[in-house]
């Protein structure tokens, strides 16, 4: 059976898949490899508007750090050492906050489909009530 998908369309679906993935089943690392995708199919769109570029040279300025560094070793981090095996020059073993970080993928996600179209995902409001109520440590953010 064939399916004519829209890029856009298939985004919104992985970033669908994330929330429920991350609020249902707390599986953090399938939520961050889709929220990720997400992220960078929508933020494609976007370019220099996107949350990822937003972040990275607010951080970079803030921090002082050059953008590829604050890019690399700090927001794409734990998201490229689950997509990749030889560009990773660390150890196979990382250490983070698996929540954290699938936390901060599913809200670039969010933020870069909305800068799109000023829309929210089906599962973006529970998602979003949920950081409200479980994560106020992020609110400061």
């Amino acid at each position: 059976m064939e399916y004519e998908a829209r890029k856009i369309e298939a985004a919104v679906d992985q970033l669908d898949w994330s929330i429920r993935l991350f609020l249902d089943h707390q599986a953090y690392v399938p939520a961050i490899t889709l929220a990720g995708a997400a992220e960078e199919i929508i933020g494609e769109t976007l370019s220099d508007e996107s949350a990822f570029s937003i972040l990275r040279d607010r951080l970079s300025k803030r921090l002082e750090m050059d953008p590829k560094v604050v890019s690399q070793q700090h927001l794409n981090r734990t998201k490229n050492w689950l997509k990749h095996w030889k560009d990773m020059k660390d150890s196979e073993v990382l250490t983070i906050e698996l929540e954290t970080e699938a936390i901060g993928c599913i809200f670039r996600a969010i933020a870069n489909l909305a800068g799109h179209d000023k829309s929210l995902s089906s599962e973006s409001p529970r998602f979003l009530e949920w950081v409200a109520h479980n994560r106020q440590d992020l609110h400061a953010i």
